[in-house]
């Protein structure tokens, strides 16, 4: 009885202390959290990108509004190491399912999980297949990435962004298991 009494007593002092204990033991694993080497790093030009957000905005619109679809693909059966880039292909076609050619850009991939660009690459026109575009991406990690197409075709701007599952390296391939 003599406990419930003490707490009785001491209530207030019990419960602001709580509190204050809960804050800082709070505040501590966010500083943990924001200091561990593997923490996300702020993402590069957030400010700039934030002043052109309404244009980028439109862009998409405008994008959407060609009714153009965007087709990716890994190549498999290939060996892949990893740090090496691996081969992607994009294919991109009108409203009437022909093929677009003439675009020039880059198709950016971004891990789901991490949110920071990994890696760029140029597209390059594949000669014998109009509309078709290849680039070289470093994708070490299968599951899930984000691939940001960003193209012009004279004065157009035409951008996508698309989720794409990037399959594992099969059982016995080189680079499985080596990192």
């Amino acid at each position: 009885m003599k406990l419930f009494r003490l707490l009785s007593e001491y209530r207030w002092p019990i419960y602001i202390g709580g509190h204050l204990t809960l804050s800082v033991v709070a505040c501590g694993v966010l500083v943990w959290v924001a200091t561990r080497p593997d923490a996300p790093r702020p993402i590069a030009g957030y400010y700039r990108a934030a002043q052109t957000w309404d244009a980028d905005e439109g862009v998409q619109e405008a994008s959407r509004q060609l009714g153009w679809t965007v087709r990716y693909d890994v190549a498999t059966g290939l060996p892949h190491y990893p740090g090496m880039p691996r081969p992607v292909d994009v294919t991109v076609t009108d409203r009437e399912r022909r093929p677009v050619a003439g675009l020039v850009g880059e198709l950016v991939a971004i891990r789901a999980s991490d949110a920071r660009p990994n890696a760029a690459g140029e597209l390059v026109a594949v000669p014998t297949a109009p509309g078709r575009y290849r680039t070289l991406i470093r994708l070490d990690d299968p599951g899930t990435w984000e691939f940001r197409l960003d193209t012009r075709q004279q004065a157009m701007r035409f951008v996508h962004v698309a989720r794409f599952s990037v399959p594992a390296d099969p059982a016995g391939a080189p680079g499985v298991g080596t990192r």
